[in-house]
């Protein structure tokens, strides 16, 4: 029993635990130096050992230790990659499938990790320009709790015994202090079991695919948003096509990339309809979600014969106006917030001194 046990407890760790997944900068140097040795025509296992042996990261020797024992089990690269698609992420491993069925893995990992490294830098952008905003915004929502459950209950009774009529904005902050001290736990647990409900549909299949619908679709920086999509798009099908992968190939990588349930089902709609003969710039118009931009540019390198450049355009393109905008979210969205936050404050110090200022001018000295 105990033996059963342990050996349950192993697999969870295994499962949840043991493969977190590598740092996308680790990833993207592993890459580069696999494409390097792969070109100087170094097997796959020794340039494996190579690496291993350089001791980048903890967690990328240990899968490359197991990928190394699949390939002595007699395992394709494909498929002893595939044992660490957790660690490694979908599109890596798809990028490997691909690469080697055409003979150009060393060129597809080149770019893949060129990719990365700048969809990392991308990422460390986004966190750096949103990181300030958001603590603005947990600061706001701590200091009006604190207020309405902790300062004004104190002058309640001190307002009660004036006998002097209130403000509106008095009476309403009042308001909300009483139902906040009086429901604050209730409140609370109403929020957790929505956030576990929100997790329970989230994990089935066909709720999750509507609740990435509608995430997708949000008016909320949806511009910026479409522009990481076509972005990520146009420069995995760049890769992928100067890498000689067929256009089917090429969707199923791509849709692989994506966490958003709902882009997946586009792409799946997507490779049906070139399956069923329409050329890929027909196809991704037939979807409805994607810009014009992103349609012309598809067909430009279908009527020209050469698809690879107009990618190439098309993904520098939506790579310098991300950042752009990226830039211009974060401009703005530091004083717009500062100013939320001291409109709150104002509001609720006025609402208390206004009042108290009344009943000091009605004393009787």
């Amino acid at each position: 029993m105990n033996n059963i046990n342990l050996k349950k407890l192993k697999e969870f760790f295994n499962k949840y635990i043991g493969n977190i997944k590598i740092n996308s900068n680790i990833l993207a140097l592993f890459l580069k130096q696999l494409a390097l040795l792969l070109d100087s025509s170094i097997s796959l296992y020794d340039s494996l050992e190579i690496i291993i042996s350089q001791g980048l990261d903890k967690k990328l020797n240990k899968s490359l230790t197991n990928i190394k024992a699949k390939l002595n089990e007699g395992y394709q690269a494909y498929d002893a990659f595939k044992f660490e698609e957790k660690a490694m992420g979908p599109l890596i491993i798809a990028f490997i499938k691909s690469g080697d069925e055409s003979g150009n893995l060393s060129y597809i990992l080149d770019e893949l990790s060129k990719y990365l490294t700048e969809d990392s830098k991308n990422k460390s952008q986004i966190k750096q320009a949103f990181i300030y905003p958001v603590i603005l915004l947990l600061v706001t929502f701590i200091v009006i709790i604190i207020m309405t459950t902790k300062v004004l209950p104190t002058f309640i009774s001190v307002f009660e015994n004036s006998h002097n009529e209130l403000p509106l904005a008095t009476r309403f902050l009042l308001s909300i202090s009483e139902f906040m001290t009086k429901n604050g736990l209730n409140i609370l647990l109403i929020l957790i079991v929505l956030c576990l409900f929100l997790i329970y549909l989230m994990s089935k299949k066909e709720y999750r695919i509507k609740i990435d619908s509608i995430l997708f679709k949000s008016f909320l920086f949806k511009k910026f948003r479409m522009l990481n999509v076509e972005y990520q798009i146009t420069s995995l099908l760049y890769i992928l096509k100067r890498g000689d992968i067929s256009i089917i190939d090429c969707m199923d990588i791509i849709k692989d990339s994506f966490k958003n349930k709902y882009i997946k089902a586009k792409f799946e709609n997507i490779k049906s309809s070139l399956r069923h003969g329409l050329s890929l710039s027909d196809a991704i118009s037939k979807e409805n979600i994607f810009s014009n931009l992103m349609i012309s540019m598809v067909k430009i390198g279908e009527d020209s014969g050469n698809m690879s450049r107009s990618l190439e355009k098309a993904s520098s393109y939506y790579a310098n106006e991300y950042i752009f905008r990226l830039k211009r979210i974060s401009a703005l969205a530091e004083p717009v917030l500062i100013l939320i936050m001291a409109t709150i404050v104002a509001f609720v110090v006025f609402s208390v001194a206004i009042p108290m200022f009344d009943s000091v001018n009605n004393i009787d000295f």
